[in-house]
């Protein structure tokens, strides 16, 4: 059928989008949300299919089977797609253009959107493809020989792109494929070859972003060539890290690690232990149970002896009922030490239960650390590929790569960290000659370093580059309205770079190099640390050198919490972070932020009690905290914020009580800037000494 485009059957199908588009706009507005009922919506779609194939307009048609393709599987995410779609598509045909603009790779297609994969398939499906995607990094990373390199490369492209198709990950396959074509014949010669690889570590980072978080990665690589794209999530501040993650499921799901049978085997007996540990409790409650019966019939012995021994006699009570009550208070006196014996047993068992469970515990952590040199490598891999691309000269640095960290977080912290150390070499390190220029060695080095403290797992990617210069972030800041020109000038250089985080915020205006060294960009590389509870910190020294610091906590889920109370309400208080309480009366009082304040401006007494803070890893960071009442440090599980309450307040999480109360974990992150900001009010917000007696807490 020919595709030439008739005037008349464009203006037919201008006429019929207007009409369907009025159409669905009504019947997306009067059905009531996820009632599943999309088939009218899909025959409004697939009539428009058939009139732009009619219409000679082939790419309409197909986005319009894409989405008819959507409706059918149930995805509601197609309904402000295709209305979308359809109006931009009456806009150009209005215009005299084709309904939908046509794309090259690596522009997106319109209708292209992140399917929903099969639980079944998504756990092989995301190992392999994280598999193919070190592979892919270590080819990039110092080749021998690049035709070598480049045909290994080819093949993983190709794999993968295979993968995703059978699994349904469209934009994965799109992607694929036109970089599969880009690189085709790429092995041709030496030259050929190291264009090839210095192609695929130019688009390394959108793989990782279509696997991690494809629908952040369409909309920038949308933004990226020119078409609209969906209004980015809101983020929190880089300044304000979770004391524990949110839970992703889907994450959790999805891992898979490899042990040795041995330690399986010791698992196994682990688990045992706390098999027969169990029987030994439950034998022990049915002897308590038995015992707990005898108890209640002697107490029907000695009533029925009361009752013979009847009213007081001039010569005494009956010998029959004194005996009866001899042989009851003698076997009751045999009771109460058997159930000394039996509370014995049973906390024998339980200290049992608590050492095999922490023995499985530990087992179970270690099966699952790693070395962090493995992450290392990897980084550094991408780090020479970026810097050959890019012409620089490069030294790498490890400090602490022995560390072990869980296999999970590591394979969660490597895309952020590939965006950062891409960053650090397409936007701080200078070529050679300039370096040599400023005297500095014309080789550059970039650090990776690691280290545990304070519960957390901090991760250093350091360089020697030119650093940051904050007075261009201010300036870009005032030009793009992000701040006005009074706050800039007051913000300080912390406050300037953690600016770097706004979505499309940069300070260059246009980058010739949009796919290089941010990548995805360095919103959605904080975002996958925050979901993981952690935070990036950035710190700068123009001319000398950058720094990103991750900080992520080393367990999930369960944590140690002190219990505190203030302004009435009781808080959980990470216990990692508190170095001490003191008692704060007599003329040694000290005039602190008050908690209740911190949370809700309030002027208050002075708290009767200091917790003294370590806020991070710098043991320079302490601040004091006033607290009403303190209670007792307990192992809880720190679920994760609803949307609502997450904007509230300095709060990292909800706890569920045993008696089924809820109670929020506090952020000493997100608390610390209020805290020290209360401190610079000269009244009314800090402690004062007390009027009157502290609210009533239960003293755990």
């Amino acid at each position: 059928m020919s595709t030439a485009r008739d005037p008349e059957l464009t203006r037919l199908l201008t006429k019929e989008l207007e009409r369907h588009l009025v159409s669905l706009e009504e019947e997306v507005a009067k059905r009531p949300a996820h009632d599943g009922e999309l088939e009218p919506i899909r025959r409004s779609v697939h009539a428009l299919k058939g009139s732009a194939g009619l219409a000679g307009e082939p790419e309409l048609a197909s986005a319009m089977q894409t989405i008819e393709r959507r409706l059918r599987e149930g995805d509601e995410r197609a309904l402000p797609d295709v209305i979308t779609i359809i109006k931009r598509a009456i806009r150009r045909l209005s215009a005299g253009e084709t309904a939908v603009a046509g794309s090259e790779w690596p522009d997106p297609p319109p209708d292209l959107a992140p399917g929903t994969l099969e639980p079944i398939l998504r756990s092989q499906y995301v190992a392999e493809l994280t598999d193919r995607l070190a592979q892919i990094d270590e080819a990039l990373g110092a080749p021998s020989d690049p035709i070598d390199a480049a045909s290994a490369i080819y093949r993983h492209v190709h794999t993968m792109k295979g993968a995703a198709s059978a699994a349904g990950d469209e934009p994965m396959a799109w992607f694929c494929h036109g970089l599969e074509e880009k690189i085709r014949g790429g092995t041709s010669s030496g030259e050929a070859a190291t264009a090839t690889l210095q192609e695929v570590a130019k688009h390394r980072a959108v793989l990782g972003g279509l696997l991690d978080d494809p629908e952040a990665a369409l909309a920038t690589l949308r933004g990226t060539f020119g078409h609209p794209a969906p209004r980015p999530r809101t983020m929190r501040s880089s300044s304000r890290p979770s004391a524990w993650p949110e839970d992703d499921a889907r994450a959790d799901g999805d891992a898979t690690i490899r042990v040795s049978a041995q330690s399986v085997d010791r698992l196994l007996d682990h688990v045992g232990g706390i098999a027969v540990a169990r029987e030994r409790v439950a034998a022990r409650v049915v002897r308590a149970s038995s015992q707990a019966r005898t108890l209640r019939r002697l107490r029907g012995e000695l009533a029925e002896a009361l009752r013979l021994i009847g009213p007081p006699r001039p010569w005494g009570a009956p010998a029959a009922a004194l005996r009866r009550v001899e042989r009851a208070a003698q076997t009751l006196a045999e009771m109460g030490d058997e159930l000394d014996h039996v509370s014995e047993q049973l906390e024998e068992s339980d200290h049992a239960l608590k050492d095999n469970a922490g023995a499985a515990k530990k087992l179970l952590s270690a099966m699952r650390q790693t070395p962090i040199r493995g992450m290392f490598a990897r980084l550094a891999a991408a780090a020479l590929a970026e810097a050959r691309r890019t012409g620089r000269l490069l030294a790498i640095r490890t400090v602490g790569a022995d560390e072990p960290i869980d296999r999970q977080l590591a394979e969660q912290l490597v895309e952020p960290c590939l965006q950062l150390t891409r960053n650090a070499i397409a936007h701080g390190i200078e070529t050679p000659d300039r370096r040599e220029a400023v005297g500095k060695p014309r080789d550059a080095t970039i650090t990776f370093s690691a280290r545990k403290q304070a519960g957390l797992l901090v991760v250093t990617i350091a360089d020697d580059g030119a650093g940051v210069d904050v007075a261009a972030v201010r300036a870009r800041a005032v030009e793009t309205g992000v701040v006005t020109e009074v706050l800039a000038e007051a913000a300080d250089d912390q406050t300037l770079l953690e600016l770097l985080f706004l979505p499309g915020f940069s300070t260059r205006g246009q980058s010739p190099d949009l796919l290089a060294g941010r990548g995805i960009g360095l919103d959605i590389t904080l975002a996958a640390v925050q979901k993981l509870g952690g935070t990036i910190r950035l710190s700068s020294r123009h001319r000398w050198g950058f720094e990103a610091r991750v900080d992520v906590p080393i367990e999930s889920g369960l944590a140690t919490v002190l219990w505190v109370g203030a302004g009435g309400l009781e808080h959980a208080l990470p216990a990692l972070h508190a170095r001490g309480i003191r008692l704060n009366d007599g003329p040694e009082a000290e005039r602190v932020p008050h908690l209740a304040a911190c949370l809700e401006p309030a002027n208050l007494d002075r708290a009767p009690f200091v917790v003294d803070l370590e806020v991070g890893i710098d043991t320079s960071e302490k601040l004091a905290i006033g607290i009403d009442a303190v209670g007792a440090t307990e192992e809880v599980l720190v679920r994760e914020l609803s949307p609502l309450l997450r904007g509230m307040g300095p709060f990292a999480g909800a706890i569920v009580r045993g008696d089924g109360s809820l109670r929020l974990a506090l952020d000493v992150h997100a608390l610390a800037p209020r805290a020290r900001a209360l401190g610079r009010v000269p009244e009314g917000r800090v402690s004062e000494p007390p009027s009157r007696p502290p609210p009533s807490y239960s003293r755990r």
